[in-house]
């Protein structure tokens, strides 16, 4: 069951350039977003723009209207348009850009086309998405974000809308749930890519933290250590991650119930919620359970002597990172 997902943003002065930057591509690596093939890069289209700055546009949309500017305004929105994974399976680039015109279009009346920025889709992610920048100005020439998106509830509201408009080109698509009613926070992509690698790798991992201890060959030692060592930053960012699943988990205990309670908008709705949760912490149990797996190996190993090898590791991939 595919759902129609729109979400919006604030966006003051000082991220401007950095969302840009981001949006339109121009970084050489993004180490936060493991997802980005830069190889499928060229795959990215817009919709319309971008122009020369995110900024300078906004600057002149500002002052070409008149608006009147604080230091904290928001002077732009920053909005992600797309749909879950399913949707886009089997369709070819004509019908995905189908799929982001017909949004596009919604925006252009909703906010006015004048004061978009930039609608660029980007295709070089798991799940084809399109981010639209728009300055909020109001018809009668205010700069207010509070009065174009209107809070939480407003927020709702153009998500209604948005699904109202997009759902007559795809009736398939389903209206998704309000993040102020699951409370959603996202972990992020490489908490299961780091579990994973390391699970897949568990046995001789744990071999080799076995054997530090028991063999007395300095040889054999020095090969289980040389073993560990490849692994090491990944090991030491576990340790951290551990604590900030088990700090996500603690968030959800009894979100469910709360839903239940959560409003008359959303009533009949508490089935599809309660599904999508459960579909959510069962990703998140299964993430858990390899957590607690490493963690008993990971306690093995002397705090010191894993920083130590984790540097080396950080060191030894930075030079062949510039060798090639």
């Amino acid at each position: 069951m595919p759902y129609a997902i729109m979400r919006i943003n604030k966006c003051k002065a000082g991220a401007v350039g950095r969302l840009a930057k981001h949006h339109e591509r121009e970084k050489k690596e993004y180490k936060s977003n493991p997802d980005i093939d830069l190889t499928r890069t060229s795959e990215n289209f817009h919709i319309k723009g971008p122009p020369e700055s995110y900024k300078g546009f906004i600057d002149a949309r500002i002052q070409e209207v008149g608006c009147k500017v604080r230091k904290d305004s928001v002077v732009m929105q920053d909005s992600i348009c797309t749909a879950s994974p399913e949707f886009f399976q089997g369709k070819s680039l004509y019908e995905t850009s189908f799929f982001f015109r017909r949004a596009y279009e919604f925006y252009a009346k909703t906010f006015g086309e004048e004061n978009i920025i930039s609608a660029v889709v980007h295709m070089d992610e798991r799940t084809p998405h399109m981010h639209i920048c728009f300055v909020p100005i109001t018809k009668d020439g205010r700069l207010s974000s509070k009065k174009i998106i209107g809070g939480p509830q407003g927020l709702v509201k153009l998500q209604d809308m948005f699904y109202e408009h997009i759902s007559v080109y795809f009736p398939e698509l389903k209206r998704g749930i309000p993040k102020y009613l699951t409370h959603r926070k996202h972990l992020p992509v490489y908490l299961f890519k780091n579990a994973d690698m390391l699970m897949e790798h568990f046995d001789e991992i744990s071999q080799a933290i076995n054997d530090i201890g028991l063999i007395k060959s300095k040889e054999k030692k020095a090969q289980a250590i040389a073993l560990i060592s490849r692994y090491a930053p990944e090991m030491a960012k576990m340790k951290e991650q551990i604590k900030s699943v088990d700090k996500y988990v603690e968030s959800l205990q009894g979100q469910i119930e709360d839903q239940k309670d959560v409003g008359r908008y959303w009533k009949g709705k508490t089935a599809e919620l309660e599904a999508a949760l459960k579909e959510r912490n069962g990703r998140l149990d299964e993430l858990r359970e390899k957590h607690a797996k490493l963690k008993k190996q990971l306690d093995l190993v002397p705090p010191e002597l894993l920083d130590t090898l984790a540097a080396q590791e950080k060191e030894r991939r930075k030079r062949n990172n510039r060798i090639r």
